[in-house]
């Protein structure tokens, strides 16, 4: 175990000011935490081997889960920056060994009023029978500006479960490209959720693609964003139906409050196997108005009314 305890309290400090649970710092919960290029917390989890290099901009990181291994409890992960820099980078690959069922929690936290430009590359194989769930949850100050770029490239097996969760609802999104796709074989699935809210003049694009290539195999491709002020949004989601009876659906929401709000959904369906399906429904629209009258009509203010109905539907 390593742990360097000085930082990780000077850390703790910052991070909860945007939202991060006190809890994760004073029982350092974590299983690794990385602050910009430092390895501050190393604790591995039974039966997950990890290689984790520090590079000059981020990390590089190697993590393997044994077959079998089976964890009550999520391995606990964060990748932040709680001073200022101008870049940082970080990889990794996953590989989680047939039966395995693991989940990683893992949170992105960017202090108040930092700038900078987060790149970031992973690669996920969920063998035979694995199931496998990536939550990744990122918390960002409210003076926070962070330039996201995020790519991930999965691999299902057969029997295989893989859900990869991208959650921001706290503080600015800034400028951000998530891009996610997925390759599933026989009788494997993969779910893709995203869930934002983008405020002033932030950006956001989210880009799923789902390659149903095993006969049974099923897809499906989540979004909720929610965009105010000036942001500008964009969902593309894209199911290719390629195997016999394989399964695909796209559901993206989109709600949008201000004038100046531009907000696009481009659900792509193209299936090759006459008995595979895939389907698709896309909405956008503003606040529920009879939703907002009636938390109004219990003393709350609009503000406060529309902020309670988005934490809803990002819960």
């Amino acid at each position: 175990m390593e742990v360097k305890k000085d930082l990780l309290s000077l850390i703790g400090k910052r991070f909860t000011q945007i939202g991060l649970p006190k809890e994760l710092f004073e029982k350092n919960r974590f299983n690794l935490l990385v602050d910009r290029n430092k390895v501050v917390v190393r604790y591995p989890a039974p039966g997950v081997r990890s290689e984790v290099v520090e590079t000059p901009t981020g990390v590089k990181t190697k993590v393997y889960i044994e077959p079998g291994t089976k964890l009550e409890e999520p391995v606990v992960l964060c990748f932040g920056a709680a001073e200022a820099t101008e870049v940082q980078t970080t990889e990794g690959e996953i590989v989680v060994g047939e039966g395995a069922d693991v989940k990683f929690q893992v949170y992105g936290a960017m202090a108040e009023g930092i700038k900078l430009k987060h790149k970031n590359k992973l690669k996920v194989r969920v063998e035979k029978g694995a199931r496998f769930e990536f939550l990744d949850l990122h918390y960002n100050g409210e003076e926070t500006f962070v330039e996201l770029e995020t790519e991930t490239e999965a691999y299902v097996a057969e029997n295989a479960y893989f859900r990869s969760v991208f959650k921001q609802t706290r503080g600015r999104a800034g400028k951000v490209r998530i891009v996610l796709s997925a390759s599933v074989d026989k009788k494997g699935v993969a779910v893709f959720e995203t869930k934002m809210i983008g405020k002033k003049d932030d950006e956001i694009y989210v880009e799923d693609v789902i390659h149903l290539n095993g006969e049974e195999s099923r897809g499906i491709s989540k979004s909720r964003i929610i965009a105010v002020d000036e942001t500008k949004a964009t969902f593309v989601g894209e199911t290719y139906g390629n195997a016999p009876r394989c399964r695909g659906h796209i559901d993206c929401s989109e709600v949008i409050r201000g004038k100046d709000v531009v907000v696009k959904a481009v659900p792509v369906v193209v299936v090759n196997n006459e008995t595979a399906k895939v389907t698709h429904e896309a909405a956008i629209g503003s606040i529920d108005k009879k939703q907002l009258e009636t938390l109004m009509a219990r003393g709350l203010s609009e503000d406060e009314a529309v902020d309670v109905i988005v934490q809803g539907m990002l819960r």
